[in-house]
């Protein structure tokens, strides 16, 4: 029998076990415009894009998820929406019920997110081409952003303060 020892076909098998899954992009940020939070998303190709916050701790015994989400297909490639707002034109705001629970099995029900509380915990998520990095914030957060400023992820656990520019510069790279 043979043995297969080329450098070539491991390389191959760790690109091929590796390559699965793209990894979450830096797409998502926060940014407060006339005191209101507004959720950025750079949308990598025009495709069909979701922008969602949900409650951090809403989920915890409750078996009940708290959410806002809207998705569509974006007319521009930077999306700005105010949070818990009505969606832009061509986007739909998904609403509460029971959806299919991630991985299968039972169900997940979620109940609209309707306001933002001081002291409680939030990520704001998206996709377009791939999925977003959420961004973690709290109400306290808004301070912090100034004007032309996003808060933005600056890896899965930490968020940083960033001009706006710097960001949709840094996400349109991430979409190559």
């Amino acid at each position: 029998m043979r043995r297969l020892t080329h450098p070539g076909i491991l390389v191959l098998l760790l690109g091929l076990l590796t390559g699965c899954t793209p990894p979450d992009q830096p797409i998502v940020a926060l940014s407060v415009q006339d005191g209101r939070p507004v959720g950025l998303l750079v949308t990598c190709d025009g495709a069909f894009s979701q922008l969602s916050v949900h409650e951090d701790d809403a989920y915890e015994g409750t078996g009940t998820s708290t959410r806002w989400h809207i998705s569509g297909k974006p007319a521009q490639e930077v999306v700005e929406v105010p949070l818990l707002g009505p969606p832009p034109q061509g986007w739909d705001l998904d609403g509460s019920g029971e959806t299919p629970a991630a991985g299968g099995g039972d169900t997940e029900k979620t109940r609209p997110l309707t306001e933002l509380r001081p002291g409680a915990s939030y990520g704001l998520g998206g996709r377009s081409s791939g999925n977003a990095i959420t961004v973690t914030f709290t109400i306290a957060d808004f301070g912090r952003i100034g004007p032309d400023q996003v808060l933005a992820p600056k890896d899965h656990r930490t968020t940083r303060v960033m001009t706006r520019n710097d960001f949709v510069r840094a996400a349109r790279k991430s979409c190559d």
